[in-house]
């Protein structure tokens, strides 16, 4: 490595404190016989102890500055085995890493930094903190490159990982493999292959298959399953997409979809396209082309093409809108009404219906006089 290559302003800039820099004695060549050839020119390291080196770039401005205990430079000045390193990495001229680790070292002029052991990386621009046992700095694609064991963390959100990039310049973590993420409050965790952590819009994507947990208390309260998804953080929402299997341990209702938005910390879903309610105890199923489900409330309201079953008698109920209030099982049907029931046969119209499904106790009535009401009572 060119020494002049990792200072500022092209010259080594080394603040000597205590020990200062030394150069090693150049060794005696050993002996050799008449017969052997020539002593080759013995090697010469730098070494330097309680130092400062930083590099800039062509226009002056700072790239990195880092202080270490020692500073150990090959032969030929191509590369620096450094130890006890801590110091800001720059974008712009601007700190966007501190860091510090064990181990380091140098290459290619100061276009590459590797650092190893106990790796500690904060940003000072978001809070965020990235650990590792192996990193990489290229300061001029502004990326920061972790390849074991990624932790990364802020107030809100923390993330393991197999490895990652963290691009300064977008303030963007990339996570990639065996993904442990948990959003804190309310506590949200998260487990895919590739997760991309927008830090300052407080967002997480995943475009991979991933799944979620809800805890309560450390008491799972739902479980969500999808291909892909978007944790907002900040109001506490997801928007989760393609294959969506939501599962509600109380009450006990899953919910499919295609397309579903979750604010887990209410436990609200909404969804615009068609979607599957299940009640699994109940045996009761209610599909509609929108759904708006309050799991905290236990009450569910479905709009277009609605149609409720109850799996137990064979019961059908067919309506424009529903509101099914969970855990009572009573459903309110609004809006061109038609209910069957197998056993006795059946099969009544209306405008609206209120009842059970599962018991065959359904009311359906019209709006005007000229029609009947008609109420269907189990035998």
């Amino acid at each position: 490595m060119k020494i002049g290559a990792l200072v500022k302003g092209g010259l080594l800039a080394i603040l000597l404190l205590s020990l200062g820099a030394c150069q090693q004695q150049r060794e005696q060549p050993e002996k050799v016989d008449n017969n052997s050839s020539p002593a080759s020119e013995p090697e010469t390291r730098l070494v330097l102890n309680n130092a400062t080196l930083e590099q800039s770039n062509n226009r002056g401005q700072p790239l990195w500055k880092i202080q270490v205990e020692k500073a150990s430079y090959s032969p030929d000045r191509k590369m620096a085995q450094v130890s006890k390193i801590r110091g800001n990495l720059y974008q712009d001229g601007k700190v966007v890493l501190q860091v510090s680790a064990d181990t380091g070292e140098i290459y290619r002029d100061g276009e590459q930094i590797f650092l190893k052991k106990n790796i500690i990386a904060t940003d000072p621009r978001n809070g965020a903190v990235i650990r590792s046992e192996e990193v990489e700095w290229r300061p001029k694609e502004d990326v920061l490159m972790a390849r074991q064991n990624l932790r990364g963390s802020n107030a809100k959100f923390n993330a393991l990982a197999k490895e990652g990039k963290y691009y300064t310049r977008q303030e963007r973590l990339e996570l990639i493999g065996n993904i442990i993420a948990t959003a804190k409050e309310p506590q949200l965790q998260l487990k895919t292959e590739h997760l991309n952590w927008n830090i300052p819009q407080d967002k997480v994507i995943g475009d991979r298959p991933l799944t979620m947990v809800r805890f309560q208390d450390k008491t799972v309260t739902d479980t969500v399953a999808a291909d892909r998804g978007e944790v907002n953080l900040k109001i506490s929402s997801t928007t989760i997409q393609d294959n969506v299997e939501f599962r509600s341990v109380d009450p006990p209702v899953q919910i499919a979809a295609d397309t579903v938005t979750w604010n887990y910390r209410n436990r609200l879903v909404l969804s615009n396209r068609p979607v599957r309610l299940y009640h699994y105890t109940e045996q009761v199923t209610i599909t509609g082309n929108q759904a708006q489900v309050d799991l905290a409330k236990e009450v569910a309201r479905l709009k277009g093409g609605v149609r409720g079953y109850g799996s137990r008698n064979q019961a059908k109920l067919y309506s424009r809108e529903m509101t099914w209030y969970v855990s009572s099982q009573r459903v309110e049907a609004v809006g061109n009404v038609i209910y069957e029931q197998a056993d006795p046969q059946f099969n009544v119209t209306g405008d609206r219906a209120v009842g059970r499904l599962q018991d065959n106790n359904v009311v359906v009535s019209g709006n005007s006089q000229d029609r009947v009401v008609t109420e269907i009572v189990p035998e």
